[in-house]
């Protein structure tokens, strides 16, 4: 991985997926050379539906989608947010519901006035989702469908991060990824939403930016604000 000279700018962008042209667009017009540097990999725990019979599927991660093959297309479907629910509808699904904050805690809030008390929910998700939102449900079946892991950073990746300017987490997983190098980082944090900020600011002291709208291409917009 090339790392860009010293009188340069550098963005890291810590995602499992790497940014639309139009977002790297953004980020180089505003002088940031941008390096996508994954922090978490996913994989796919291939655990079966847990049920046949329920009434709405939860969903807070676009990584989940491609564990739901076996799932009914005609179950009401809660979706976390516009990307996730986006990859939904791709393979068949019709979102009945999603949050005007793209967050867990949001949804289920939402989820817990439009559900029945008779009425089952399967929550397909990642092994490290916050579940102490599913206790507003009355009957919630858990369904781990990824496992996140982390990755440690090479030699050159260490050293290249003390010239770093704008670091992109999207998760606290990736968080927790990079905080055994952060005596080497002293630029500035992008948050995707308030979940991934509490985790930045639990080990972390440096500037903290956040999108008013949690998705990726508002995070993308305030870096380019911020550097241009």
């Amino acid at each position: 991985m090339r790392f860009s000279p010293r009188s340069m700018c550098d963005v890291w962008h810590t995602g499992t997926k790497r940014l639309t042209a139009s977002q790297r667009a953004t980020l180089e017009a505003s002088g940031l050379s941008v390096h996508h540097v994954p922090l978490i990999e996913t994989r796919l725990t291939d655990a079966p539906l847990p049920t046949r019979s329920f009434d709405w599927l939860v969903v807070t991660s676009q990584t989940a989608v491609p564990a739901l093959t076996d799932v009914p297309r005609d179950v009401r479907v809660a979706a976390v947010g516009e990307k996730t629910k986006q990859a939904l509808e791709r393979v068949g699904f019709t979102v009945s519901l999603m949050p005007e904050t793209y967050t867990g805690e949001a949804l289920f809030h939402e989820l817990a006035h439009v559900v029945k008390p008779d009425e089952t929910v399967v929550f397909a998700r990642g092994d490290l989702a916050n579940t102490d939102h599913m206790k507003q449900l009355h009957h919630v079946v858990d369904w781990v469908v990824y496992e996140t892991v982390g990755r440690d950073l090479t030699e050159a990746e260490v050293e290249a991060l003390e010239r770093v300017n704008a670091l992109l987490v999207l998760s606290p997983s990736a968080v927790r990824a990079i905080t055994p190098y952060l005596d080497r980082f002293d630029g500035t944090w992008y948050a995707i939403g308030e979940v991934t900020e509490r985790a930045v600011r639990e080990v972390s002291t440096l500037p903290v930016r956040v999108p008013e709208c949690y998705t990726m291409d508002a995070l993308i917009q305030c870096v380019g604000e911020d550097f241009s």
